[in-house]
C-alpha cells in the first residue's frame, strides 16, 4: 500500500481528522485517481493509434512496391498494358486495388474528442472548504498549482498535520496533470496523421499515377452518380478516345515517349473540357469523357474539336517533333439503359472510327 492509500484509509478511519483541510486531501486523492484512470485510458488509445499508423505505413510500402513491380512488369510487355478486350478491367494487377479498397472500407475519416463530459465540467464537491478557492479543471496542473500556493498561504493551515501530506498529493497530482496533457497532443498528433494517410488512400485509389488524371474506379463512381441524375435530369454522352498505332509509337521511339503522349493527351482533355465534363484514363491508351447534358449533336462537336486540337499537338522528341491522333466513338445514355450499355454502345462506335480509317469521331446512333 502506498502513501495515497495509507492517507485514503486514514481519513475514511473511524476518528479522523474533521476538517476542510481533510476534506480538501480527500478531493486531491479522488481526482488522482481519476487521472490515473484517464492517463491509462488516454495511453492505450495512444498506443493503438501508433500501431495504427506504423501498420499503415507498413501497408504503404507494401502498396508502393506492388505498384511499382507491376508498373515494370507493364513495361516489358511490348507497350500493351494488361487490360481485358472486354470488361477492360486490369488482369492482373498484384492484388494492389483490393487491398486498398479493403483498406479503406475498414477505415474512416472520424477524429476523436477531447471534450469533458457534463459530469466532469461540473464535479459535486461533498465538503468544501469555506476558506479556500473552488478548484476548476480548466488546466488542471496550473489551476492545483495555484489553488496549492493559495492553501499555503493561509496562515490558519501552517503547522497542520495533514498540509505536508496535501502538499504531496498536489504535486503528484500536477505532475500527472501534465503528463495527461502531454499524451493527449500525441494523440491527437497521431490522429491528424491517420487521416492524413487515409486522404492519400482515398486520392491515390482514384488517381491515375502517370496521368494524373481520375482511373477507372473514379469513372465508374462518377457515371453512376451521372445514371442516377439522368432518371429525372438531363442526360449525358460518353465517349470513348484511342490513340491510333499507339504500339507503333512505343516500338520507334520507346516506352519514354510513349509515356509522354499519354501525359500530353491527358493534359489537352483537362484543358479542353467543360466545367461540368469529366476525363479519366480508362485503360492502356484509352480514356474516357463523360459530358454531362450532351446531346448527339453537341457531343459530336466537342469531340471533334478535340480531335482535330490533338491533331495539331507535336511532342519534341531529339531531333524530330512526333505528332498523334485519335479515334473517338461517342454513344448519348438512355435513361432507361446502364452506364455499362452505354460504354459499350460508345466503344462499338471507336471500332467502327478504327475501321472508317482512324483519326476521325463517330457517333453510336449513326450505326
Amino acid at each position: 500500500m502506498d502513501r495515497t492509500e495509507q492517507l485514503a484509509a486514514l481519513l475514511t478511519a473511524p476518528g479522523a481528522v474533521e476538517s476542510p483541510l481533510a476534506a480538501l486531501c480527500g478531493e486531491v486523492i479522488a481526482d488522482q485517481k481519476r487521472l490515473h484512470n484517464r492517463l491509462e485510458r488516454i495511453s492505450r488509445i495512444s498506443d493503438g493509434y501508433q500501431g495504427e499508423l506504423m501498420r499503415t505505413n507498413r501497408e504503404l510500402a507494401a502498396a508502393n512496391e506492388r505498384l511499382a513491380k507491376a508498373l515494370d512488369d507493364v513495361r516489358t510487355l511490348s507497350g500493351f498494358i494488361p487490360i481485358c478486350s472486354r470488361c477492360k478491367r486490369v488482369r492482373d494487377d498484384g492484388g494492389f486495388w483490393d487491398d486498398v479498397e479493403t483498406y479503406i472500407g475498414r477505415h474512416s475519416d472520424a477524429v476523436l474528442g477531447h471534450s469533458v463530459c457534463p459530469d466532469c465540467q461540473d464535479p459535486a464537491h461533498g465538503h468544501a472548504a469555506p476558506l479556500l478557492p473552488a478548484r476548476t479543471d480548466h488546466d488542471e496542473a496550473d489551476a492545483e498549482g495555484a489553488h496549492l500556493a493559495e492553501v499555503l498561504a493561509h496562515a490558519e493551515w501552517n503547522g497542520h498535520p495533514l498540509q505536508a501530506d496535501y502538499q504531496r498529493l498536489s504535486m503528484g497530482f500536477q505532475k500527472l496533470a501534465r503528463r495527461l496533457n502531454k499524451i493527449s497532443r500525441i494523440s491527437d498528433g497521431f490522429q491528424t496523421q491517420l487521416k492524413h494517410l487515409n486522404a492519400a488512400l482515398a486520392r491515390a485509389s482514384l488517381t491515375d499515377p502517370l496521368t494524373n488524371l481520375p482511373n477507372r474506379r473514379a469513372m465508374i463512381e462518377r457515371l453512376e452518380l451521372a445514371t442516377d441524375a439522368a432518371r429525372t435530369g438531363p442526360g449525358f454522352a460518353v465517349a470513348m478516345i484511342d490513340i491510333d498505332h499507339f504500339k507503333r509509337i512505343n516500338d520507334s521511339f520507346g516506352h519514354a515517349v510513349g509515356d509522354a503522349v499519354l501525359r500530353m493527351l491527358a493534359t489537352i482533355l483537362t484543358q479542353a473540357r467543360g466545367e461540368d465534363d469529366f476525363a479519366a484514363r480508362w485503360g492502356g491508351e484509352e480514356f474516357l469523357l463523360l459530358l454531362p447534358g450532351c446531346d448527339v449533336a453537341g457531343a459530336r462537336a466537342h469531340c471533334e474539336a478535340l480531335r482535330a486540337r490533338i491533331e495539331s499537338e507535336r511532342i519534341e522528341h531529339h531531333d524530330k517533333r512526333i505528332g498523334i491522333t485519335v479515334s473517338i466513338g461517342v454513344a448519348v445514355h438512355e435513361p432507361v439503359l446502364s452506364f455499362e450499355d452505354t460504354i459499350r454502345d460508345a466503344d462499338r462506335a471507336l471500332y467502327a472510327a478504327k475501321s472508317y480509317g482512324r483519326n476521325t469521331v463517330v457517333c453510336a446512333e449513326d450505326l
